[in-house]
């Protein structure tokens, strides 16, 4: 039957209609493609730590790429959202193929797919995915328009792209029912839906060459609307379906709680505080945003009122480096002219920091990393804003007054309080915990590393001393660093101070390496991370365990008996550093479900979608004047589960709760504690 595409029009074949509008149209495409390419190559090389990052581990990336880009298993977080986008998905990936063979029979007349043209499982495929996307896209609009989700932005360029994709469907549906009123032969019923409107159409009179008009009228439309949305696209925010592939796939594969160190011997400047600064992956990400506001809806600073919006973060990137900076500093690099020169002058480029992207939110940040485990296309949105801290320390010494004391004690003391160091093993004595002054012997199983908070502050000594009697009953052979051991650092990292995170780091790990340290528990959280994840940077490499994960090793293995009931009922919140991070969400659970006499209850946000404590990112250490307090509003969500114990496995968390729990006057109906101390009434020998 002839294609629309192949009949000629006067005295222009249609074929050469249909080459100059996709020529254009791929043009334009293309154009504005390879432009936001330049802007990409606008910043730095990758060095090697990044290149290891982004490239190798291909098997990882490819498995990747299939569940989270074909499998949309991110999306499904949210069910019914999911389920939306997933159809729209799944569905253009099968018309593709079909536009594919409806332009090449617009340019040859003829034109078949191997082993999917004409095909019934493609026919059916084609016709049910289309109303799939019809269905989807009627949902999309009653969202946007009726239901407007809180997290979504109301845009008209969003309802735009819903029409051009309605358009897409609509019209392929009516072109095919009037090509099978034209010629009902073609009818089949492996394409019921178009057979159900060619029907009605021959129905209504309409057949033969009466047909062709609005045949080739419908399929014109196709063509021009799907050439139109072609163009469309990367000027959009629809410039995910391009980009978003490529953002997953080179998201980075190392560890979730490592951060980039920084190579102070070769960087001439400390951190970001230029857009041409950021790396290709990080402009790429600026390019994938969604808009679709998932990384708002959970970010703790963004729901107790703050004015920090993880999608704002992005989004400002996005437009500042494609609309201000991008064309200026491209223009300029390849020679400007006297006009660029003038517009220089008179219209200087906004600074990043402070203007484009406020202070004020990048400070509110805990670095929970809830936005990236949200975001569906991979988004890194945390090392971005710790890089524009590190410049605002750095390089130009802004930062939050408050934490001069802390930098002042961490340089001074090796803690964040300025506490003599010399004292940090004193809670040990009663216990007769040997402190290792020298080698640790051979048959010590583990080196307990304390932390800042477990040696120094009173309520975490006392859960420092149940993990150690905790250990002491199931016999594990253990000792401490005492005076040895210093802050791990986290604080100063995840604040920006990266040059004093190295400096502690590294005299920590020539510390663990000069005693012979093998194997490591701590109680902290913060530390489990930088320990585990992070030391390996600068030549540490230890077995590194949370003190959760060996409590239920000890129970699984018999060697800790929690044999004493404890009546409690006890809901357990997952530190973010330890879950989300790290993924260990089973183990505290383990120890506590295998209590007697006690009841767990889940809060509604728990596992990785638990909600921050607020003390991440060295908020811990800082003042929170602007809206509810993060730890408060965690108390309020552990109220409403009507539990009168908060379990904790980390001192930060504890820290935060026990504020928390005094600032919302709770006290005397919730009360924190920490996984080791519920294992040591429970581990008690009987009077």
């Amino acid at each position: 039957m002839e294609s629309p595409g192949h009949t000629t029009y006067g005295f222009m074949p249609g074929w050469i209609i249909l080459l100059a509008i996709a020529a254009v149209a791929l043009a334009l495409f293309i154009a504005r493609v390879y432009r936001l390419y330049q802007y990409m190559r606008l910043g730095p090389p990758d060095d090697a730590y990044d290149k290891s990052a982004r490239f190798g581990d291909n098997p990882q990336r490819i498995r990747r790429f299939m569940e989270f880009v074909l499998g949309q298993k991110r999306m499904f977080r949210e069910p019914r959202a999911g389920l939306m986008h997933a159809a729209i998905f799944w569905g253009f990936i099968i018309i593709t193929i079909g536009t594919i063979e409806l332009l090449g029979r617009g340019f040859f007349g003829t034109f078949d797919i191997p082993l999917v043209s004409g095909q019934a499982w493609f026919l059916l495929a084609v016709d049910l995915f289309q109303l799939a996307v019809i269905v989807a896209i009627a949902y999309a609009f009653y969202r946007r328009l009726v239901s407007r989700p809180r997290r979504l932005l109301f845009s008209g360029q969003a309802l735009v792209i819903l029409g051009l994709i309605l358009g897409l469907m609509v019209t392929s549906f009516l072109a095919g029912a009037f090509r099978l009123a034209r010629d009902p032969a073609a009818m089949t019923s492996w394409a019921p839906i178009t057979d159900a409107l060619g029907h009605a159409v021959r129905g209504a009179g309409v057949t033969g060459q009466a047909a062709f008009g609005p045949y080739a009228g419908f399929w014109w439309a196709h063509v021009c609307v799907l050439f139109g949305f072609l163009v469309f696209i990367p000027y959009s925010k629809h410039l995910h379906i391009v980009t978003a592939p490529f953002n997953v796939y080179f998201a980075s594969t190392k560890p979730r709680g490592e951060l980039a160190p920084i190579d102070f011997e070769t960087a001439e400047e400390l951190g970001v505080s230029r857009i041409e600064q950021l790396s290709w992956k990080d402009i790429l990400d600026t390019y994938t945003c969604t808009e679709c506001g998932r990384c708002d809806s959970v970010c703790p600073a963004t729901n107790t009122g703050k004015e920090l919006r993880p999608r704002s973060i992005i989004l400002n990137l996005q437009h500042y480096m494609i609309e201000e900076a991008g064309p200026r500093i491209l223009a300029e690099r390849n020679g400007g002219s006297a006009a660029t020169e003038e517009v220089v002058r008179e219209q200087p480029l906004r600074p990043l920091l402070g203007d484009v992207i406020s202070e004020q939110a990048l400070w509110e940040c805990t670095t929970c990393r809830a936005c990236m485990q949200e975001c569906p296309v991979f988004i890194e949105h945390v090392p971005k804003i710790v890089d524009m801290r590190r410049s605002l320390v750095m390089m130009e010494s802004r930062f939050p007054p408050e934490l001069n004391d802390m930098f002042r004690g961490l340089e001074m003391a090796g803690n964040p309080w300025q506490y003599a160091n010399e004292s940090r093993g004193d809670w040990a004595a009663s216990l007769e915990v040997p402190i290792f002054e020298d080698h640790i012997p051979d048959d010590v199983e583990y080196l307990f590393w304390v932390g800042c908070y477990g040696s120094f502050d009173n309520r975490n000594k006392k859960v420092t001393a149940a993990l150690a009697t905790v250990l002491q009953r199931a016999g594990v052979t253990f000792g401490i660093l005492g005076p040895r051991e210093k802050c791990c650092g986290d604080p100063a990292r995840r604040s920006g101070n990266e040059y004093l995170y190295q400096m502690l780091a590294q005299e920590n790990v020539e510390t663990l390496q000069g005693a012979g340290v093998r194997k490591i528990v701590t109680a902290c959280a913060h530390c489990f991370n930088n320990l585990k994840n992070e030391f390996p940077q600068l030549g540490g490499r230890f077995e590194v365990v949370h003190h959760s994960e060996l409590i239920a090793e000890l129970v699984a293995s018999g060697r800790l008996r929690l044999d004493q009931p404890v009546d409690k009922t006890v809901t357990y919140h997952d530190p973010c550093y330890l879950g989300r991070y790290n993924g260990v969400f089973d183990p505290p659970r383990f120890v506590l479900e295998r209590i007697e006499s006690l009841n767990l209850i889940e809060m509604a946000r728990s596992r990785d979608k638990s909600f921050c404590c607020g003390a991440g990112g060295a908020r811990g250490f800082m003042e929170e004047p602007a809206g509810q307090r993060v730890n408060e509003a965690r108390v309020a969500q552990a109220e409403e589960t009507g539990a009168g114990t908060l379990a904790v496995s980390c001192p930060f968390c504890m820290n935060m709760f026990q504020d928390g729990i005094q600032g919302r006057g709770v006290g005397d109906r919730l009360a924190g504690e920490d996984v080791a101390e519920l294992a040591e009434l429970a581990s008690r020998p009987q009077a």
